[in-house]
């Protein structure tokens, strides 16, 4: 008798919990983004390359940025990342730098949450591939708006 009653609760409790999510998932779709986060970072990376990447290798390096999503709003939508060109640098005495342009502008509901930035550096000789380095979901604040956030990260290869 009791399973019976359990059941008949849990049915309509789980109906309410359905319906107040999806009226929460289609809310936010229709709910305009209250502000545009716009600008660009200009990225340089100081790479130090270990001693089996010799002098007059090639760096290349790029980079993302995504806005920073709530948990709720990575479950609804997602905004394409901006992305950079690539960027070219040399290694010489065991260290090179490489930097890059990413423009962005994104509709985002919190521009205080900020952006990820991730990034790929790779070492290439004469002979190919001799390093790859990926890091992602930096988090850093949004430059003023329109401007150009310069931004410093050392990476060892």
């Amino acid at each position: 008798m009791n399973h019976a009653r359990f059941f008949r609760i849990l049915l309509p409790v789980l109906m309410v919990s359905a319906a107040v999510w999806v009226a929460m998932a289609t809310g936010s779709r229709v709910e305009a983004a209250t502000a545009t986060a716009s600008g660009s970072y200009a990225l340089t990376f100081h790479v130090a390359a270990p001693s089996t990447v010799p002098d007059g290798s090639t760096l290349t390096c790029s980079a993302t940025i995504t806005p920073q999503l709530s948990t709720f709003d990575r479950l609804v939508a997602r905004p394409a990342p901006a992305k950079s060109v690539q960027g070219v640098g040399k290694v010489v005495g065991s260290s090179g730098n490489c930097t890059v342009q990413v423009p962005f502008a994104f509709a985002v509901r919190n521009p205080g949450n900020g952006a990820a930035l991730s990034y790929r550096i790779g070492a290439f000789t004469s002979a190919g591939p001799a390093f790859v380095r990926t890091q992602q979901g930096i988090s850093v604040a949004y430059p003023q708006p329109g401007t150009t956030a310069s931004l410093s990260l050392g990476v060892n290869l």
